[in-house]
């Protein structure tokens, strides 16, 4: 390993000793529990789980939450499943493609009823028709936004595989490369859709109309973000998963019932660029407020993931998922 590299693994050997030793702090007579949760870069539909933390929520519960940021799904899930965090916020696929590969990971809630995404376009792209042989650009391979993309295409007659050429890049080097022309399209939501927007693309379909997701993805319902866990530390742990999706619905219930405005003055430190409330109001459409995965919502995940390669097999619901704590949080929220 060369000396950057020693730096690197040292920098961050240094920020977990630092978090663990934070935990040291005392909610009420009891020591925080830690917890750590990987995403892929600073995500929209985090919301909840950054108002959770904001708002006290996770520290009521008796949990000291850190949110670890990566490149890509694939990678956060590869931390997880290394049990170098104990909490991954990803997308649904990621836990059916592990199921396939033999390794059982367990989705506690969804922060999203439906599809938040959209594709956008140079604005000489007029229709979706009008992509293909065009450079594209969805993450990495294996990512929930390619799998999203692919699937789109698909709807409008072009093969994902020849008809468009993707440009593997990370988050960070997406809105450079439209900016300079080196891809003709990308996908995005929230603060990424507004930054596009602003370097003069526009968007070319959108998940966020209705009409736009039933055609494209054949339902209304579509629990894109998820909370993963690996099975194994579900069952060891229940008390901490309880505690988690406690302060989860909390948050849920709170957002439901305040302005944009104050939603996002209190996420904007868990952002890198500006968040407003016009942002905010294009974000929280797909919400959801129970936190809960339904059969149909499963179904149209799988139907998706099979259709773009994603996974080969229909994988039963059961395999995955566990609502057994955000269904007795929403009990504790009802009473």
């Amino acid at each position: 390993m060369n000396v950057r590299g020693l730096v690197k693994v040292g920098i961050v050997l240094i920020s977990f000793i630092v978090f663990f030793a934070a935990v040291k702090v005392q909610a009420g007579d009891e020591p925080l529990t830690n917890v750590i949760i990987a995403q892929p870069g600073h995500d929209d539909y985090g919301i909840p789980l950054y108002l959770a933390d904001n708002l006290g929520y996770f520290k009521e519960q008796g949990l000291a939450i850190k949110f670890v940021n990566f490149k890509s799904s694939p990678l956060s899930v590869a931390s997880l499943l290394a049990k170098e965090v104990q909490l991954c916020l990803t997308s649904y696929d990621q836990a059916l493609k592990t199921y396939e590969k033999g390794k059982v990971l367990k989705i506690i809630l969804t922060t999203t009823d439906s599809h938040p995404w959209c594709i956008i376009a140079q604005p000489e792209i007029k229709r979706p028709e009008d992509l293909k042989g065009k450079n594209l650009s969805a993450k990495m391979p294996g990512s929930g936004p390619r799998a999203f993309v692919s699937a789109v295409l698909l709807h409008y007659g072009i093969n994902p595989e020849k008809d468009v050429t993707f440009v593997d890049l990370p988050g960070t080097a997406i809105i450079p490369a439209f900016t300079n022309h080196a891809i003709d399209a990308t996908f995005g939501s929230g603060v990424h859709k507004a930054q596009m927007l602003n370097r003069g693309g526009h968007v070319l379909v959108d998940m966020n109309d209705p009409a736009q997701h039933m055609a494209v993805l054949g339902t209304d319902k579509y629990p894109l973000k998820v909370v993963l866990t690996t099975d194994e530390f579900a069952t060891d742990n229940p008390e901490i998963m309880q505690k988690f999706t406690n302060a989860v619905a909390k948050a849920m219930k709170w957002e439901s019932t305040h302005s944009s405005k104050e939603i996002a003055e209190n996420v904007k430190s868990y952002f890198l660029g500006s968040i407003d409330e016009a942002i905010v109001d294009d974000v929280r459409k797909p919400f959801s407020h129970t936190g809960l995965v339904t059969a149909s919502g499963h179904e149209a995940i799988v139907k998706q993931s099979i259709s773009v390669g994603m996974i080969k097999e229909s994988i039963p619901m059961d395999a995955v998922v566990d609502m057994s704590f955000m269904e007795n949080s929403q009990k504790i929220m009802d009473q």
